[in-house]
């Protein structure tokens, strides 16, 4: 087994270094190579342990570029981990951070695995200029390489939940391993113990000798300076004691009152470290983030006492729960009680650090490595596909609108993991083209993709003189071409047919189907009248990615509606919502203060789907139901051509109400600084096929209010929302009331908006690629049986041509949900499982405890009498998007009529076209006295459907 370890230093002194050669050291034990890469390392100490050493070339450029440029250096080096073609047996690549992000996908390429191990990126909200560039930087690369990686290890649950699956994404591997406290021991065969120890100048100390863990810094998270005021109030009781600090005299800057009790202790090593925690009467660490805290590790280890803020990863680390401390004015009085042998004594705290010492060793550590590290085996990726993006508006106009942004943010990602070409259709040559210079220029502004990338040529047309896609004289076979932009029908077939012509296969991303499902909210009549056309159109297609699940179940039940058998396969693909112009949140917002306004925000184009007058109608309610609350609303959104009423309106309540600010278009930088000063965001929009401004509130670690319908509750299902129903002003004012003064949740929300993961641009662009490479349609299948054409095959199948009509009838009607009453043949439940994403039974009888819940073979099955139970179904359905689209009537009931009328009366928590199927001798009268119509005859069954009302 061959181990390459990675990090910019290997120098015993740091933290991620110390832990690196740690593990080295266990592993090279256990009979594995190890190959060291670092920057700068201590020769000396890594030919102590064995293994090759490679030192990248000195970099001379900016330090924000040593990530790129040494995965240019690492570029060459590929013979030395894999020196064929095949991926190479048992070794593994162990990242330790900056400045090695950038490698991950290169050993990807390689096929060798990664494991990034994680100990976090450091707060960075007080630090300015360059050091926040860096670490802004580092975020960006961790956001945008660790997706890639095979295993992420962080050091801590802590670090897992804020930091490797928000950085790594949902579907990454998380594996936490808690590091060793133990390589202090004087019996330890560490490599980090020094012959030379550094002088301890606390000895001369009449005084209880107190000693600070970690560096000394301040005005940043290490919070040292909070040690003035600790010191004052702890020389009251003691004035002889002394505090040591790990920093130079010339480090510190005390204050008059404080020369005598601070003590500089220099930068001792570990063996003179270890000295000073063991005679220390107490260690204090004030830091206010720490991803795992060695020192309060080191120290605890030793039996002697050591506080800390119960925040980070503390309450993991912490042996004792009268260690962690939650105000400054705690620890004083905590520190007192040890200096005078009142707490963490005696057996209990024995007992305690025994437990931890049983728990934190280094050989668990690196068994844990050994065992993960050895259970990975090569990657094997599927090749990329070769693409032809079809940029055709992004090449023309300069314009950045939402599909233009992910055009143009999709195509920079897609050049950095293969050669993209892109063409535009000429509609008078009826052929793809070629983009000129210019054009070119077009497609690559607001971060577009790079006309002149380093690892490929784009060919392109001179002015006057276009060069068709098919001159260029390259092969296309097998190449997929990408249509990202809506396409006018009336081109649709023949874009499509010139790609197979040259033997491409097509794609096409859709974003939502409003023009056809609500053709009140678009204006533009050209838009809504090739909608239908354009979603009939992307059937013909070999593979379309809607941008969400809630887009494609449009799309999917479109066709249904209009009987189209579709050739292409439909498979979600949810876009990003990185914003590349802004770093992300690390922190989140405090609640509002004392005396200071709530600063509400509303980002969002003012067109009638947007809601805005629900907005603007919550604000006045909140004034009369919340008097005493203070606010203020910043509104950001152009006009909406043929809904300039909106705009009236919103500009008259601006000019009535002077805390509400409507700023029009606003340019990136005023948008970032207006998410910064907001407290709490508000989209009030009721249809979507995304909602990029809740994942640019999140983005910002601002939680969001939204509509609890449709892809706005399917963004907000992983946290940092507050739904409801955006048509109901009072519902809106209300829950600004509960968010804003109700500090526990607003600031879970706000932690929630933190954490969650957020999809990037380039995990977007691996994603779609991976998509692309794994389609494979294979010749159609027959089954053995005719009726599996209609009845999935691995159902049972049943002696009645009811089961194949229902069949065909669920195929056509495609419900998103269905609930079933009374006694079901075992047939259609099976077929209603199979065919429909929800299905639920109403189960009166006395098989289930009344109000439980049972699923039995994927039916969820309700124990509720039918008159309560099917009215509150049917709104919960209804309120997570899922309105029931077909209820089924069976043997059984005790009172159909009354029945009936429940259906009835529930009617405004259904899907609009829900069908309502009933035995076929059921009279018939008795449906229509509730509004129903019969629709459908089947064998055994009737459909109905609620009349059309005016």
């Amino acid at each position: 087994m061959h181990l390459i370890i990675c990090n910019e230093r290997l120098l015993f002194r740091f933290g991620v270094d110390r832990v690196l050669l740690l593990l080295a050291q266990g592993l090279k034990a256990r009979g594995w190579q190890v190959t060291f890469i670092a920057q700068r390392l201590d020769r000396q100490v890594l030919e102590r342990i064995g293994g090759n050493i490679l030192q990248p070339d000195p970099h001379t450029g900016p330090y924000l570029d040593l990530d790129t440029a040494t995965a240019e250096w690492l570029a060459g080096q590929r013979k030395a981990f894999a020196p064929d073609r095949h991926p190479p047996q048992g070794t593994v690549a162990l990242i330790g951070g900056w400045p090695f992000y950038g490698s991950i996908p290169l050993f990807r390429q390689w096929g060798i695995p990664v494991v990034a191990l994680d100990c976090g990126g450091v707060p960075f909200d007080n630090l300015q200029g360059p050091a926040r560039e860096v670490q802004e930087r580092l975020r960006s690369l961790r956001r945008e390489y660790l997706p890639e990686a095979q295993v992420v290890t962080p050091i801590s649950d802590f670090i897992a939940r804020t930091q490797s699956q928000p950085d790594a994404g949902a579907q990454a591997r998380i594996c936490t391993i808690h590091l060793g406290a133990d390589h202090l021991d004087q019996s330890a065969d560490a490599i980090l113990w020094s012959s030379d120890a550094n002088r301890d100048d606390s000895s001369t100390s009449q005084g209880p000798f107190i000693l600070n863990l970690g560096r000394w810094e301040t005005g940043n998270y290490k919070n040292s300076e909070s040690l003035f005021p600790l010191a004052r109030h702890i020389l009251q009781a003691h004035p002889e004691a002394r505090i040591g600090v790990l920093a130079s005299a010339e480090e510190l800057q005390l204050p008059d009152d404080l020369q005598a009790c601070f003590v500089p202790l220099g930068h001792p090593d570990d063996a003179a470290l270890a000295r000073l925690m063991a005679r220390a009467d107490l260690g204090l660490s004030v830091s206010l983030w720490e991803g795992f805290n060695l020192p309060l590790a080191e120290m605890q280890r030793l039996y002697r006492p050591v506080l800390a803020y119960r925040l980070g990863a503390h309450p993991e680390v912490a042996a004792h729960p009268d260690q962690l401390c939650d105000t400054a004015e705690q620890m004083a009085e905590r520190a007192l009680a040890v200096l005078d042998g009142q707490l963490l004594q005696g057996d209990g705290w024995r007992q305690a650090v025994d437990r931890f010492r049983e728990r934190f060793t280094w050989s668990r550590t690196v068994e844990a490595y050994v065992e993960l590290l050895g259970s990975l085996g090569p990657i094997r990726d599927l090749p990329a596909p070769r693409l032809v993006v079809d940029a055709s508006a992004c090449l023309r106009d300069p314009a950045n609108t939402g599909v233009a942004r992910v055009v143009r943010s999709l195509s920079r990602k897609l050049q950095a993991l293969g050669q993209p070409l892109f063409v535009a259709w000429d509609e008078q040559a009826a052929c793809y083209v070629l983009p000129t210079e210019d054009e070119y220029r077009n497609l690559g502004a607001y971060g577009g993709p790079e006309p002149n990338p380093k690892h490929y040529r784009l060919p392109r047309s001179l002015p006057g003189r276009r060069l068709a896609l098919a001159a260029i004289g390259q092969s296309l076979q097998d190449a997929w071409l990408l249509q990202g932009e809506i396409v006018f029908e009336r081109q649709g077939p023949e874009r499509r047919q010139q790609a197979r012509a040259l033997g491409m296969k097509v794609a096409a991303i859709f974003y939502d189907a409003i023009p056809v499902t609500h053709p009140q909210y678009v204006a533009d009549l050209a838009i809504r009248d090739n909608h239908a056309a354009y979603m009939n159109g992307l059937a013909q297609c070999d593979r379309v990615l809607p941008i969400s699940p809630d887009a494609g179940r449009n799309l999917l039940a479109h066709w249904s509606r209009e009987g189209i058998t579709p050739h292409a396969v439909v498979e979600p693909c949810w876009i990003p919502g990185e914003l590349t112009g802004a770093p992300r949140a690390g922190n989140p917002p405090a609640v509002p203060a004392p005396g200071q306004a709530l600063r509400l925000l509303c980002v969002s184009t003012l067109e009638p789907r947007k809601n805005h007058r629900t907005l603007l109608a919550a604000l006045r309610l909140l004034d009369e139901r919340y008097p005493q609350l203070d606010w203020q609303l910043d509104l950001v959104g152009n006009r909406y051509a043929g809904a300039q009423w909106i705009a009236d309106e919103v500009s008259q309540a601006s000019a009535d109400d002077s805390r509400i600010v409507w700023h029009g278009v606003v340019d990136d930088g005023r948008l970032n600084q207006l998410y910064a000063n907001a407290h709490l965001t508000i989209y009030p929009s009721l249809v979507e096929g995304y909602g990029m401004p809740i994942v640019e509130s999140l983005w910002h670690a601002r939680p969001c209010l939204c509509h609890s319908e449709g892809v706005m509750a399917e963004l907000a299902a992983d946290g940092g929302c507050h739904t409801l129903d955006m048509n109901d002003p009072a519902a809106l004012a209300d829950a600004i009331a509960v968010v804003a003064s109700d500090a526990l949740y607003y600031t879970r929300l706000a932690e929630q908006a933190v954490s969650r993961p957020i999809l990037t641009w380039r995990s977007y662009a691996r994603a779609l690629l991976g998509q692309l490479a794994g389609h494979a349609r294979a010749p159609a299948q027959l089954p053995e049986h005719w009726q599996h054409l209609l009845v999935p095959e691995g159902l049972e199948l049943a002696d009645s041509p009811a089961q194949v009509a229902f069949a065909a009838l669920l195929i056509r009607h495609a419900p998103v949900s269905a609930v079933l009453l009374a006694d079901q043949p075992d047939w259609l439940k099976a077929l209603v499982v199979r065919r429909v994403s929800q299905a639920w039974w109403l189960e009166t009888s006395a098989t289930l405890t009344p109000g439980s819940v049972e699923v039995r073979d994927g039916l969820s099955c309700l124990a509720l009498p039918t008159d309560t139970g099917f009215s509150l179904l049917a709104a919960e359905l209804a309120r997570t998007g899922r309105a029931p689209g077909l209820i089924v009537l069976g043997e059984g009931l005790p009172d159909l009529a009354a029945t009936l009328d429940v259906v009835r009366r529930a009617r405004a928590s259904l899907d609009e076209g829900v069908l309502v199927c009933a035995p076929a001798d059921a009279p018939v009268e008795a449906f229509s006295t509730v509004g129903l119509k019969r629709c459908i005859r089947l064998p055994e069954m009737t459909g109905y459907r609620f009349e059309a009302t005016r």
